[in-house]
């Protein structure tokens, strides 16, 4: 009898669930939408991992999903605490500061995340958005410049940069950086919009009305460029067309 226990005893339980199968759960679950069990599968592998600082991210990721961007903060806080040179715990905090508006707070993650990797071709571009917020135009173009320095097929680098420049008024360098986004996607609307109205605001209606056109082939719902098609039609004094493009706007229906 005392071998049969002592036999019981040496023998692994079988069937146990390891610290690795919670991650792979946790992993599996925020890939399918199902945030909820995610976070409940990270904090089994805490309790068994308590220094897991890939859990404590992937946690935050699923908070952050969940609108949970304070414990978001602190699930990423934890990660970096265990290991300071994470540089993508610093970029998705400064993204859930974006989030919340938070966006000093946001760069100065950003530019921690940069200051780790300055290769970091996301936490450039994220950056550039956060300074676009701020009204920073000049430093933000810098940081998209930068991002399309590392990676030059970045066309939505390309584009934000357009945008940052026409708040400029720079409408020429603002036409220059969308053609860049033009030519690595020719089919993103928003860029043939954005180029649209740098061309109107030099009083190019022809080339905007081509532009605008372009926008609306691709995407026919875009009451935007429908509308302003109609405002640089109007500018030609072609009333006829430009009520018309202003009625596509109202079938829109905004």
């Amino acid at each position: 009898m005392i071998l049969i226990v002592v036999a019981v005893l040496c023998t692994p339980v079988f069937g146990q669930t390891t610290a690795s199968d919670w991650y792979e759960k946790g992993v599996n679950s925020y890939d399918k939408g199902f945030y909820d069990s995610a976070v409940k599968y990270f904090d089994r592998v805490l309790e068994l991992r308590p220094s897991d600082h890939n859990a404590l991210t992937y946690k935050a990721l699923a908070l952050n999903k969940q609108g949970k961007y304070d414990e978001a903060i602190q699930s990423l806080d934890k990660a970096i605490n265990i290991n300071p040179q994470d540089a993508n715990a610093f970029y998705y905090k400064g993204t859930i500061f974006a989030i919340q508006s938070k966006y000093d707070e946001a760069n100065e993650a950003l530019d921690s995340a940069i200051t780790i990797n300055p290769r970091y071709t996301d936490a450039w571009y994220f950056k550039g958005l956060v300074l676009a917020e701020m009204s920073k135009y000049n430093e933000a173009i810098e940081a998209y410049d930068n991002a399309i320095q590392i990676n030059p097929q970045l066309a939505d680098a390309w584009c934000s940069k357009g945008i940052a420049l026409s708040e400029l008024s720079k409408y020429n360098e603002s036409i220059e950086a969308y053609d860049g986004a033009i030519q690595i996607n020719p089919q993103d609307a928003d860029t043939w919009f954005g180029k649209g109205n740098a061309l109107y605001a030099l009083s190019k209606f022809d080339d905007a009305i081509k532009a605008y056109d372009t926008a609306t082939q691709i995407n026919p719902k875009f009451s935007g460029a429908w509308h302003n098609k109609g405002l640089a039609l109007k500018a030609l004094g072609r009333n006829s067309e430009s009520e018309a493009a202003l009625a596509k706007e109202k079938e829109m229906g905004l």
